[in-house]
């Protein structure tokens, strides 16, 4: 692992006082993807996870699917350091799922997805059995590292007494959040409803890192969860209000795909704005809403995720064009 000058002053200054250096990251499940010295996403297993490592504490930022939870602590914490902070960029599984893996953490989310939150783990937990056995095989014909077999192994041992509580917040906000990992400023913010009503966006001024959770889906066709308040106008406020955080230099982490920059997150604008053009022309010519969830604007029938997602989007798009 590199150190940053500022993390390798403040580690030998933690050692100085007792406490441990850093040690070798262990064997990976997870890819990890250095953004800064400081900065790294775990890709794989859900949502990408972003972890900031301060020098005795660390947050993580969405916890992976159900049952992978315990591995990414341990592999975070792998970095020398302890997660003492955790955050959910919305309620889906995918993101949430793994929250129990991360007990002593403070784990903060937004209002509106607290309550989905807990709905989500509920559902994981009644089901909670066969998920974990069918991922035990899995992950053992694919040789998965020992720590990710044994913390499935804890898990199992622990259903009977795991509970909705285990997963969920310990604090929600509205509007804007501001954390403190060891006196580095981390800034949490809601601005609209988008991918869900509870979409939440990470920003970490010092690094220049901005995590944006499932309200960028990078280099593919995004999932609007109009089951749970997500609204493709919403969406782009949110985009913009990400935009007007972000310089040249920010490195923009999606909740889905590989890491990229200002032009990356400008993209998903322009997917939306894009669809709201095809839609206001079906509409201006008397085209039905399934007319229009038939049409393939050019250049977007062969980006990933396009079926079921396109027809889903443009749909959704023209029932917020016909309102107008």
């Amino acid at each position: 692992m590199t150190l940053s000058r500022r993390r390798f002053t403040a580690l030998a200054a933690g050692a100085a006082a007792g406490l441990a250096l850093p040690r070798r990251r262990q064997e990976s499940y997870f890819r990890w993807v250095p953004v800064r010295d400081d900065v790294q996403v775990a890709v794989g297993g859900g949502g990408n996870s972003l972890l900031y490592l301060g020098p005795r504490g660390a947050l993580v930022s969405d916890g992976k699917n159900f049952g992978l939870g315990r591995a990414l602590r341990a592999e975070a914490e792998s970095f020398g350091v302890t997660v003492t902070h955790f955050v959910n960029t919305h309620h889906h599984g995918d993101h949430t799922g793994g929250n129990e893996g991360f007990p002593d953490a403070l784990k903060v989310a937004h209002a509106n997805a607290a309550p989905r939150i807990a709905a989500s783990a509920e559902a994981a937990l009644a089901r909670a059995g066969d998920r974990l056995a069918a991922l035990e095989e899995e992950l053992s014909a694919r040789g998965a590292p020992p720590h990710v077999q044994h913390g499935l192994e804890e898990l199992h041992a622990e259903l009977d007494t795991l509970a909705v509580a285990d997963f969920t917040p310990d604090r929600v906000f509205l509007d804007e959040y501001p954390l403190s990992v060891d006196g580095l400023p981390v800034e949490l913010r809601w601005v609209s409803p988008g991918h869900t009503d509870g979409d939440v966006f990470v920003f970490l001024p010092r690094e220049n890192v901005l995590h944006c959770g499932d309200l960028l889906f990078h280099g593919r066709h995004p999932y609007v969860d109009d089951t749970a308040g997500a609204t493709p106008a919403g969406w782009l406020r949110c985009l913009d209000a990400m935009l007007a955080r972000c310089d040249a230099d920010t490195a923009v982490v999606p909740g889905h795909g590989e890491v990229t920059d200002r032009a990356g997150l400008a993209a998903q604008g322009d997917y939306f704005r894009r669809l709201q053009g095809v839609a206001a022309d079906a509409h201006a010519r008397g085209l039905s809403r399934e007319q229009v969830q038939g049409l393939v604007p050019d250049g977007l029938g062969d980006l990933p995720g396009a079926d079921p997602h396109l027809a889903r989007n443009l749909g959704l798009v023209f029932d917020e064009v016909a309102a107008r």
